[in-house]
């Protein structure tokens, strides 16, 4: 559940205002955490970095077997994998993933984030992708959306009586 004060609108969730009256880049707290497959520890360092006070928690995976292991035990409503590991690749995680009850949103990373490797996320039902370097901005924002599908969802699985 969120940590959010009563009455709190989705813009005071998504961050305060600043004095020029823009909504600041924040994200808003969760009580579970991001899932971060990447062999290369500089890619769990960096997410760390970005989303350091937010209270999201990134729990990092080297491999496909040890995330989806991790997926079995834990729900995390976002992984963010990158495009290759050692024992597979984003497909490979998308394909489990889609398996469990509760399947996680997807966010593929990679250096070479071109619009064919868009293209073909989005089509085989992930969310999003993010181009290595990550950006601060467009992490912070990525991981915003999720969180503001991720709510919206809850409404919908109640009245359908997943929930």
């Amino acid at each position: 559940m969120p940590k959010t004060k009563p009455n709190s609108s989705p813009s005071d969730m998504l961050g305060h205002h600043t004095p020029a009256g823009r909504p600041a880049i924040d994200i808003p707290s969760l009580d579970f955490g991001i899932l971060s497959i990447s062999a290369a520890p500089e890619d769990h360092h960096a997410l760390r970095y970005i989303l350091n006070g937010s209270h999201w928690r990134i729990v990092k995976s080297r491999t496909c077997k040890e995330a989806i292991a991790r997926l079995g035990k834990t729900y995390m409503p976002v992984v963010i994998c990158a495009s290759d590991l050692p024992d597979g690749t984003w497909r490979d995680v998308l394909y489990q993933i889609s398996t469990l009850a509760h399947p996680p949103f997807l966010v593929v990373t990679s250096r070479l984030a071109d619009d064919y490797l868009w293209a073909e996320v989005l089509n085989l039902g992930g969310y999003n992708v993010l181009a290595k370097p990550f950006r601060e901005s467009e992490v912070k924002h990525v991981v915003a959306s999720l969180w503001m599908n991720e709510h919206r969802q809850i409404p919908e699985k109640a009245i359908a009586g997943v929930a």
